[in-house]
C-alpha cells in the first residue's frame, strides 16, 4: 500500500512539473508577438503635414500653390495637417521652404474681424453716447456728431453749434469688456458672398470673451468700430473737435446717405497738377482720400474750396462798378464843385 501511495505521488509531481512547462511555453508564444507588434507599428506610423513649397513671405495670403502635404515621421507640435486650415491665412513671419506650417506661424486675433479695406478705432463711451449701454459686439450703429464752433460767426450766430450723421452702419467689434466672436470658415465664407451686395453687411454673432466677477461690473469706456479707411479722418478729427454718439439700428436696416448728393470738401493736401487720367482715377481710392486728409472747416461744412475730384468752376470777372444814378437836370461845373441846376 506504501508503494503505491509513492507511485502516486510521483506521477502526480510529474504532471504538475509538465503542466508548469507547457504553460511556460504558452506564455512565451503569447508574449512574443505582444512586445514586436508596438515596434513593428511604431516604426511604420506617418503623420502628415502641411509645409510650405516655397518662402512664405508675411503679411501676404497663402495660396494654394504655395503649399503641399508631406508625412513626416516624428510629430511636429501644432501643424496644420490639412489644406483647408493654411490656405487664405496671413503668415506673420517668413516661412521657409519645406517648413511645416503651424498655428503660431499664422495671423490670429482680433485683426481677423476686419475686411479689406476697414480700420479698427476705438471711440469714446458712456451711458449716454452709447445708447444707454444697449450696444453689443456685431451690432450696427450710426455716428452722429456734435460739433460746437469754437469761434462762433458773430454775423451768423445759428452757425455756432450743429449736430449731424457723421457716418453711418458702421460695425461693432468691441464693447466695453466685450468682443466680437471669432468667424469661423463657414461664416467668413458666407459673409464674403453678403459683401458682394454690401460690402459692409455681416451676420450679427454672439460676443465672445464674455467677461466675469469685477470686470462685468466696470461701465464701458471705449468702443471699437469697423471704419472704412476713407472714413477714418473723419471719425477721428469729430472726435476730437466735437462729441460722438452711437445710434445703435436695426441689423436689417441697409439704408445709407447718398453721398452724391453732396459736395465733397477737397483735403488738407491737394494732388499735384498735370496728372494723367489714370492718376486722375487713382485720386478716387479710399487709401488716397484717407491720405489727403481733411480739416475742420471741411468737417463742419465750411469750406469755400471745391471738392478735388469735381472741375473746379472757372473764375468770374468782377462786375463792373456801377455809380450812383444821377439826378435829371443840367450840371454846372464850377472850379470849388459842381452841382445840378435846373432840369430839363
Amino acid at each position: 500500500m506504501l508503494k503505491l501511495t509513492r507511485i502516486a505521488a510521483v506521477a502526480l509531481i510529474g504532471l504538475a512539473v509538465l503542466l508548469a512547462v507547457v504553460a511556460l511555453m504558452i506564455g512565451r508564444r503569447s508574449a512574443a508577438p505582444a512586445s514586436v507588434a508596438p515596434v513593428a507599428h511604431s516604426e511604420a506610423q506617418e503623420i502628415t503635414v502641411v509645409e510650405a513649397v516655397a518662402r512664405l513671405p508675411a503679411g501676404e495670403p497663402i495660396s494654394a500653390n504655395g503649399v503641399r502635404l508631406a508625412q513626416r515621421s516624428t510629430p511636429v507640435a501644432g501643424a496644420a495637417t490639412s489644406m483647408s486650415a493654411v490656405v487664405g491665412k496671413v503668415p506673420v513671419q517668413d516661412i521657409a521652404e519645406g517648413t511645416a506650417i503651424s498655428a503660431g506661424s499664422l495671423a490670429q486675433g482680433f485683426s481677423l474681424q476686419l475686411r479689406a479695406g476697414e480700420r479698427a478705432l476705438a471711440v469714446p463711451v458712456d451711458e449716454l453716447v452709447g445708447a444707454g449701454n444697449r450696444i453689443l459686439p456685431g451690432d450696427f450703429v450710426d455716428v452722429f456728431l456734435n460739433l460746437r464752433n469754437a469761434q462762433p460767426n458773430v454775423n451768423s450766430p445759428g452757425e455756432a453749434a450743429q449736430t449731424r450723421l457723421l457716418l453711418s452702419r458702421l460695425r461693432v467689434l468691441s464693447y466695453g469688456q466685450q468682443d466680437i466672436a471669432p468667424a469661423s470658415d463657414a461664416a467668413v465664407a458666407s459673409s464674403e458672398a453678403d459683401t458682394r451686395n454690401d460690402p459692409r453687411a455681416a451676420d450679427i454673432t454672439g460676443s465672445s470673451n464674455q467677461s466675469t466677477g469685477s470686470e462685468a461690473t466696470q461701465p464701458a469706456r471705449s468702443a471699437v468700430l469697423a471704419v472704412p479707411v476713407a472714413d477714418a479722418n473723419r471719425l477721428l478729427l469729430g472726435a476730437q473737435q466735437g462729441k460722438l454718439f452711437l445710434a445703435l439700428r436695426n441689423p436689417a436696416d441697409s439704408g445709407q446717405p447718398d453721398l452724391a448728393l453732396f459736395p465733397q470738401a477737397r483735403g488738407v493736401i491737394d494732388p499735384l497738377r498735370g496728372l494723367d487720367a489714370e492718376q486722375q482715377l487713382a485720386l478716387q481710392r479710399p487709401e488716397n482720400h484717407a491720405f489727403a486728409g481733411i480739416d475742420g472747416d471741411a468737417l463742419a461744412g465750411r469750406s469755400s474750396t471745391p471738392a478735388r475730384n469735381y472741375p473746379e468752376a472757372p473764375a468770374r470777372a468782377p462786375a463792373p462798378r456801377r455809380s450812383a444814378p444821377r439826378a435829371p437836370g443840367i450840371e454846372i461845373i464850377r472850379g470849388d464843385g459842381s452841382a445840378p441846376r435846373g432840369s430839363l
